[in-house]
């Protein structure tokens, strides 16, 4: 049988496209619509708090390696957009969080102090400390398919969320995929900062 030459140079094509379609997400935002959110020009990570394993239980179950992954491609996007790292005076803060099956946060081997606002992710347990009210839209990290990646940015002088991004990309916590990382959190901050004549 006689392999076409049209097909041999579309086979590389097909194989690009299959990739493609494997890791394409689903993407959405929200944010206040008060905030101009031209006029920031730095920012730093907000402080995560993770909690004590209970005792006898299985202990923190995060990846250090998938942490710095998405880090590392926030703040590439983030520098992209004109803003810069600043640990002393961010005009900006940034979270993340990636939601889990229900059924294992109801026997994570966890506890945590009252008051915590968003951030319940059973592989990093890491809560924020900040007030979601005024975002339209909003939902607790619980309420998002499992392996959705959100990521927040929050005013430091009022610790209120401005803007949420996320992406249903069914990212695996345990696993620290380089490419899909990347992909998925550029899709998510190509969104930021919003155009304030979109609606979503």
């Amino acid at each position: 049988m006689k392999t076409s030459p049209l097909y041999l140079l579309l086979l590389p094509l097909l194989f690009i496209l299959s990739g493609c379609v494997r890791i394409a997400t689903e993407t959405e935002y929200t944010y206040n619509p008060a905030i101009d959110f031209k006029k920031f020009q730095t920012f730093d990570w907000h402080r995560t708090e993770v909690p004590q394993p209970v005792a006898g239980g299985a202990g923190a179950q995060f990846s250090l390696l998938l942490d710095q992954r998405i880090k590392e491609s926030v703040a590439s996007e983030l520098v992209k957009e004109g803003l810069r790292p600043d640990i002393n005076n961010p005009g900006l803060l940034v979270a993340y969080d990636i939601a889990v099956d229900n059924k294992q946060l109801e026997t994570k081997d966890y506890t945590f102090p009252e008051g915590f606002g968003y951030g319940y992710s059973y592989w990093y347990g890491y809560r924020y400390r900040y007030t979601t009210d005024g975002l339209p839209g909003y939902q607790p990290i619980q309420s998002y398919a499992p392996g959705t990646l959100v990521i927040d940015i929050i005013d430091p002088t009022t610790n209120q969320l401005l803007w949420r991004g996320y992406s249903r990309a069914s990212l695996d916590p345990t696993a620290a995929d380089d490419t899909r990382i990347s992909y998925v959190v550029a899709n998510i901050m190509s969104q930021f900062p919003p155009v304030p004549s979109a609606i979503r």
